[in-house]
């Protein structure tokens, strides 16, 4: 009986880590503002955005909120001391998707943005990023969130906010050894084979990941290898809605040549093989302790 409540536990538990995201009101905007910007570089970030102040609602971004999230992930060089780079959020449609764009910004790219936020539950969107002069932009992702929980009332995952903190780490610091389009190719194949890395061992996985390297000439170093290992890792914590949904919104973004009809198809048959291999779990389990013949 005790080895039954622990696999329970643990299907539980996989199916239920993370919370749904909650729609923005389509037109509802914020604007979220590095804390150290000058009067002259917050004139400019609203010239940028093409808005005043008062057509939208201004939020705060400290370089305390940013390192509360990417302290001790990336270099403190990156994260530096102030917060200057700066977002405006405009919600879309429902299944408009996310557009994004970005000014002065040198280490996340605007699919990397997309990536990570959609791996946060965060879609149907305008974003334009903004900074007074190159720089990291990882504020910016901060600010993005805060935006987002308040449009929404509600606050997003933590571990949704983390797993879309370490895909943004992973493929920027892949980025800066490849280049971003095989970054983020790499990145992208690895979350296309979730449903292989739940049923693999930490070695199989390690070497899923050197293969789909080896496809686009890459050697991986035992840093990367790891760091994107962890990233799969924590995308299989992801409930089986959520592996859905994002199966969804990342075949849209990558194969973009591919009729929407045949991108659904692909991504529910992934799905419901996940289904499958759930139901067939909880049927053993049943047969196994529940089902016993009554003479037992």
């Amino acid at each position: 009986m005790k080895k039954f409540i622990a696999l329970l536990m643990a299907a539980l538990l996989t199916l239920g880590a993370c919370t749904a995201a909650f729609a923005m009101e389509e037109g509802e905007s914020r604007a979220a503002l590095g804390a150290n910007l000058t009067a002259e570089q917050k004139a400019a970030a609203y010239a940028y955005f093409g808005i005043t102040p008062e057509q939208t609602v201004e939020l705060i971004v400290t370089n305390h909120d940013e390192r509360m999230y990417f302290e001790g992930k990336l270099p403190d060089n990156r994260l530096g001391r102030v917060a200057l780079s700066c977002i405006y959020i405009v919600a879309t449609a429902k299944g408009s998707g996310l557009n994004i764009s970005t000014h002065n910004i040198n280490y996340c790219t605007a699919e990397m943005y997309k990536n990570a936020l959609t791996s946060a539950g965060i879609t149907d969107a305008n974003i334009v990023v903004w900074a007074p002069y190159e720089m990291s932009g990882t504020a910016a992702l901060t600010g993005i969130y805060k935006a987002y929980e308040d449009m929404t009332g509600r606050l997003l995952d933590d571990y949704a906010k983390d797993l879309g903190i370490e895909e943004l780490i992973a493929t920027g610091e892949l980025a800066e050894y490849i280049g971003s389009d095989e970054a983020l190719s790499i990145i992208n194949d690895v979350k296309k084979i979730l449903d292989e890395t739940q049923k693999m061992d930490d070695e199989a996985v390690m070497q899923r990941i050197n293969d789909i390297a080896a496809d686009y000439d890459v050697t991986l170093t035992d840093e990367q290898q790891k760091q994107i290992f962890t990233l799969a890792r924590m995308f299989e914590g992801l409930s089986a809605e959520e592996i859905q949904q994002r199966l969804i919104n990342m075949t849209k973004a990558a194969q973009k040549w591919q009729s929407f009809g045949e991108i659904l198809t692909n991504a529910f048959e992934s799905v419901a093989d996940f289904f499958r291999q759930v139901g067939e779990f909880f049927k053993e389990v049943w047969d196994k302790w529940f089902a016993a013949p009554a003479n037992e």
